[in-house]
């Protein structure tokens, strides 16, 4: 056999991170697994059955048809991540996988680190599924092979192309709280060049997220606040990516994406008389950023020893207006007119992170015994800024690390990555990972396990702080640290039309970096002393029992304590279902989406203590009809039962709504 790597653009179109993460398309059936080609966690592509990570991945046919417009929104359909919203669209939002924090997640685009610089996290808010082919979420400690902030999973977001053929999409959609999205996109390919261009503009004016319109006579604070206000949003997304064979033996790649975001927010009060409760305000944050990368592969032997190189650069700018409440320690009461001249104070980061990257893989062996041998280097440079102190702060980071795969008499798959980072601010760190699949020929049964080592870097403000006065920095702090294994069966039944995969869980993490209060009022960031330990099974479920029915669902047991207790917003049980149906193969297809979220803690801002979080469930129904061959129109209800729910304590998650559009489609493929 004659080991290949170039056997499309898919496998080529996509090398602009230290490791190779072309792209691929996702089949809802479930017996494709030996098709769906998956690139989140390995330097080269590889079909879905060679994993032996926990992956899940969602194509972009469920996200239309059930109108996911947001990301969080696919998120909360998937096994092990739990999302936590500060009321409407555009507020923080929050993805903890596994029962790990919010930025232990790495988030990518194209295999592009897309966190800001400045938090190391990304707030899922300002991501929308616009222009995206499929979301790959890898789950397990990750830092083998992607270093800092993968100590949980990885969420790989995978934009559409057209590598040998055309496409023109265009939809327009209007609905509930003054929501409107416009989306376009397009893209052509000759099978030696391509090129693609995707823009999407979705406002709304949203809701009022204050539980109360009034609390213990406090109406609304701040310059202009009005009570009862609702706290809209608007994001901007512009997205484009090209590439050509310039050569036998060369391809160049490229992509840039540009995203605004301008959010409303409500403020919470921390004291005197309304403590831990909302607050109408005129508070507001914006959020822009910059994404460019480029890669150059190098082919010269026909697949049997590719070399990647690859840069890329991230540029944030965030801004926040924001209140802040006048009684923290007692009486008197302001009176409402001098609620209204509390001043609004602005904050700012400017914050970029550039990187370089080197990966080189050699093919050997042959159909019995075949080895894929990759060692790969990355250079990279993060820079901060305070805007409004004049305070800069950079740092560096040097990698290098090898990966190892063997496919062993076409079902036995192993693989084996080691990484060291040296970085120049803080403890160097030395990360792993191990895993195997085993497809048992003939019985439709798929073994697949996996253990790893994974590391998150102190952030720029808990290292170097951010105000003086109030949260000092802090140069002693170290990585956190986490090891965590899985394992779990695959079971494909019924002649392929339904796949089950279980799955166990188990992750350890140490050096967790908290938020302490000093004696002099002011805080810092410090390593905690004791571990936190996460456990649990999940669950997942893919069927196609007719050509005209899918379904997908999960469900996730989670166990998450730390010496304090009960790690908060992380449900112990979730459950997810999606489904559609065209109607007897017919032009009609109707969609439901049902979401269950348990019970969990949070924090009770007025006690400081973790108070409990009632369940709920959101059901989304929806319905479309293929007018022609190009043209669909498509109506959906969310939170169909009208449920009252709080995702993080004192801010309402959005009420019933019902949205309508249409839908432009020209494809054409070679």
């Amino acid at each position: 056999m004659k080991l290949r790597f170039r056997t499309s653009w898919l496998a080529s179109a996509s090398s602009l991170a230290i490791v190779a993460c072309p792209l691929a398309a996702h089949a809802q059936d479930a017996d494709t697994a030996r098709d769906t080609v998956i690139v989140t966690g390995v330097t080269t592509p590889v079909t879905e059955d060679k994993v032996g990570q926990s992956i899940s991945v969602i194509s972009r046919a469920l996200i239309e048809d059930q109108g996911y417009n947001y990301v969080p929104d696919v998120m909360r359909q998937m096994p092990g991540a739990a999302v936590s919203q500060m009321g409407a669209p555009g507020a923080l939002t929050q993805v903890r996988v596994r029962g790990a924090e919010a930025n232990h997640t790495l988030v990518l685009l194209d295999g592009i680190d897309i966190s800001s610089p400045d938090q190391n996290e990304t707030d899922f808010s300002t991501l929308t599924t616009a222009g995206l082919d499929r979301i790959e979420f890898l789950r397990g400690p990750q830092s083998g092979l992607y270093g800092s902030n993968a100590l949980a999973g990885v969420v790989n977001l995978i934009s559409r192309r057209e590598l040998d053929g055309h496409y023109v999409n265009a939809s327009a959609e209007v609905g509930a709280f003054q929501t409107s999205d416009i989306e376009a996109s397009a893209g052509i390919g000759n099978g030696a060049a391509y090129a693609s261009i995707s823009l999407n503009h979705l406002a709304s004016e949203g809701y009022d997220t204050s539980p109360d319109q009034t609390a213990n006579g406090v109406p609304a604070v701040g310059v202009g606040a009005q009570a009862g206000d609702k706290e809209g949003s608007e994001i901007t997304t512009i997205n484009a990516r090209a590439g050509m064979i310039v050569t036998d033996y060369l391809r160049v790649n490229g992509v840039a994406r540009y995203t605004t975001s301008d959010s409303e927010l409500d403020g919470q009060s921390y004291g005197f008389p309304i403590a831990g409760r909302t607050y109408d305000d005129p508070s507001r944050s914006t959020h822009e950023q910059f994404v460019v990368g480029a890669s150059a592969t190098f082919d010269p032997w026909d697949g049997a020893w590719e070399t990647v190189l690859s840069v890329s650069n991230v540029d944030a700018k965030r801004r926040n207006w924001l209140t802040d409440f006048p009684f923290l320690f007692g009486p008197p009461v302001p009176t409402p007119a001098q609620l209204l001249q509390v001043p609004v104070y602005t904050s700012g980061t400017d914050s970029s992170r550039f990187t370089a990257a080197i990966r080189s893989t050699y093919a050997f062996g042959d159909e019995t015994f075949a080895s894929f041998l990759t060692g790969f280097a990355e250079h990279e440079k993060e820079t901060y800024e305070d805007a409004f102190a004049v305070r800069e702060e950079k740092r560096t980071l040097n990698a290098f690390g090898l990966q190892y795969r063997a496919e062993l008499f076409k079902q036995l798959y192993l693989s084996a990555t080691a990484r060291h980072d040296d970085n120049d601010a803080f403890q160097d760190a030395d990360t792993w990972s191990v895993s195997a699949a085993w497809a048992i020929p003939g019985v439709g049964t798929r073994l697949h396990a996996s253990a790893g080592t994974g590391v998150t870097n102190p952030t720029f403000i808990e290292q170097f702080g951010f105000d003086p006065s109030t949260f000092i920095g802090n140069a002693s702090l170290v990585p956190e640290e986490a090891l965590g294994w899985d394992a779990g069966i695959g079971q494909t039944l019924l002649d392929g039309k339904l796949t089950l995969d279980l799955t166990y869980f188990s992750s350890e993490l140490e050096n967790e970096i908290f938020t302490a209060f000093l004696p002099t009022f002011q805080t810092m960031a410090m390593n905690s002393g004791s571990n936190s330990d996460r456990s649990g099974w999940e669950v997942t479920v893919y069927a196609n029992p007719t050509d005209d029915i899918s379904i997908y669902g999960s469900y996730t047991q989670l166990d998450a304590s730390e010496p304090a207790g009960i790690e908060i917003r992380r449900p112990e049980q979730q459950a997810s279902l999606d489904a559609s149906w065209a109607v007897f193969g017919g032009p009609v297809k109707l969609n439901l989406g049902v979401s269950y979220t348990g019970e969990s803690t949070d924090t009770d801002f007025g006690s400081f203590l973790r108070t409990p979080v009632d369940a709920y469930t959101l059901v989304r129904f929806g319905a479309a009809w293929k007018v022609s061959d190009q043209i669909e129109l498509y109506g959906r209800i969310e939170n169909l039962l009208d449920e009252e729910y709080e995702e993080v304590i004192g801010y309402l998650g959005a009420p019933q709504g019902a949205y309508i559009g249409i839908r432009f489609r020209d494809e054409v493929k070679k």
